[in-house]
Parts: structure tokens; sequence; C-alpha cells
């Protein structure tokens, strides 16, 4: 299949997706919410490109970054940096020239060191590899993906650097196994990590953006499925797998999602707002998992949390967009 690839960052390329792109105010699925902005596509740079096989390349396993297993993530927590390489407003990872993000970055994992106790702290990085978009696109899923070059890029300043780095996809009208199965050449590479995001998972008929999307435990489990078979027949280190959530449809049937040993499931606490809802909702949707994690916002976040508040929240995983 082919797929429409950013091949650059053109200044009139505007995000559409920037998650947690719905403001939540209220309790449950009832919240009010700002509407979300309808941001333009970008208009130029992008073109067909060459499906990327969903086969690992049987390449070396490079020796970057730790072993993320059990053992590791009880002795520490993750900070990980958020964004698209092209788009600025989609966080900070587009923000700053990557040397540049990656000393910010090690910064704050140094001041979030200081105040976590006995736990360490690993540094990340969380790229938007496939982002929605209100157009559909010739193959009507409503994505465009990071090229090749620029996504093995931000792989291998990850690897240089010891950090690890999550591939997110937004998913838009594709399904989640495909999605997951698209990226698992760069997966093969033992500091490599996928995230799903549900809010912009539509069904038929629905525009990501025009409401918020969902995600059943079944494509959840699915996705852990391809993860841990990809783990077991390359004799890999244990997956993370991050699922971001802000209210209850966005995960449906959340009691049958199943355990997977070799991988580490985190649900992330998604969406700005106030700090008081963002940690009650952190108390209903990431809490309770094995492993949880909270988003937070730079410039969204009016009341942005203190490092000293977040870790009162005990997260695993901890993601500034």
């Amino acid at each position: 299949m082919n797929r429409p690839f950013a091949l650059a960052a053109p200044p009139t390329v505007v995000a559409f997706a920037a998650a947690g792109a719905f403001v939540f105010f209220g309790m449950g699925d009832e919240d009010e919410r700002a509407a979300p902005a309808v941001l333009l596509p970008p208009d130029q740079g992008i073109a067909p490109a060459a499906a990327v096989s969903i086969q690992t390349t049987k390449a070396p396993i490079r020796d970057c970054g730790p072993a993320v297993d059990a053992e590791f993530l009880a002795n520490n927590q993750i900070l990980s940096y958020y964004g698209n390489p092209y788009v600025s407003t989609m966080g900070i990872l587009g923000e700053l020239e990557p040397e540049e993000l990656v000393l910010r970055l090690k910064a704050h994992a140094e001041q979030y060191d200081r105040l976590n106790g006995p736990r360490g702290v690993q540094p990340a990085l969380h790229l938007v590899y496939a982002s929605a978009q209100p157009e559909s696109g010739n193959d009507g899923l409503h994505l465009i993906f990071v090229d090749k070059h620029t996504l093995n890029q931000y792989i291998d300043l990850a690897c240089k650097h010891g950090l690890l780095i999550f591939l997110d996809n937004q998913i838009g009208r594709s399904d989640v196994e495909t999605e997951v199965r698209d990226i698992l050449p760069y997966l093969d590479q033992p500091h490599v990590h996928a995230a799903l995001d549900p809010e912009f998972a539509m069904p038929p008929g629905e525009i990501p953006g025009e409401a918020i999307g969902t995600m059943d435990a079944a494509e959840v489990n699915a996705a852990q499925a391809v993860l841990q078979r990809l783990v077991e027949e390359r004799g890999l280190p244990d997956k993370m797998l991050i699922v971001h959530r802000f209210t209850d449809g966005m995960v449906t049937n959340s009691e049958l999602i199943q355990d997977f040993p070799r991988v580490r499931l985190v649900m992330d606490m998604d969406g700005f707002g106030p700090a008081e809802i963002k940690q009650v909702k952190f108390g209903w949707y990431a809490a309770p998992a094995e492993y949880s994690g909270i988003k937070l916002f730079f410039k969204q976040d009016e009341d942005l949390m203190s490092e000293t508040d977040v870790l009162g929240l005990d997260p695993d995983v901890i993601i500034y967009q």
C-alpha cells in the first residue's frame, strides 16, 4: 500500500492531530470541551512513497538504551518529550532542534531524579509517526506518516544518547494491528517502543477531530500480541505499549484487556486542562493499570503541575507535549 509521507517541514504546515485536542473541564464522558481546532493538512511536501515492509530486516540488534522489563520499571520512571518533527504546535519534540531537545530533556530528567527518591529517571522521545488529518488521502485512512529518513534520524538520536523512543500512531480510519505491523522494522531495535492514540481512531464515516475516537480492548490485545510475537521471534527485550486515554469511551471493554508477559502496557492519562481534574482522571484511567502514565502540556496546561505534584501521583511514565 502506498502511503502519504511528509517529506519536508514546509512553513505552511499546521498540525491537525495535536493529541489531547479536547479540553476537559467536567468529569466522565459528559465533559464540556472546547471545540477542536480545524487545522489544515500540509499543502506541499507530501508525496506517495513505497510502503514500509511489515517484515523485520533481521539486521543486527543494536545495544541502545536499557532493557525495559518489570525490574527496570520498578526501579525507574520514564520522562518523555512528545511531538512531531515537522509541526511545532504538536509538542516540544517539534519545537527544538534535535540536539537541543536532548539537552533539555536530560536536564529535566535530572531535575526529576533529584526529587523522586530511590527510583532513577530514564529519558525518552515520543514521536508521532502517524498523524491523523481531516483530509482522507488517496487511501482513505486520514493519516500522514513521518518519512523514513527523518524517523531513522530520531531513532539514531535516541540510540546515540541512551534514550528510549516511542512511535505513536493516531490510527485514523486504519486498524490497530495493521499500523503496529507497519512499524515492526523499527521496533526490531530494543530501544524503540510503541504508542496508540484512541482519540483519533475513527469508525467509518467519522472524521478525526470532529469527535473523540475509540479503541476496543480487543484492538489493544491485538497490538500486544504483535509485539509479544516480535519479542519472542527476535530474542528482544520486553516492549512497552502506551495507550492514551481521557474518557471512558476512548477504550471500550477495558476490563477485557489481557496481560501479555513480554509487553509492558501503560495507560496514559492524556488531555490538557486544570490540574485538579487531571489528577482525578489519572486516578480513574491510569492508576488502576499495572503501569501508569500522565501527559502534561507545556503550553495548554494553564496551571501546569509541578514536578513534585506529578511525582505525588507516582506515575511510571511522564510525558510532556
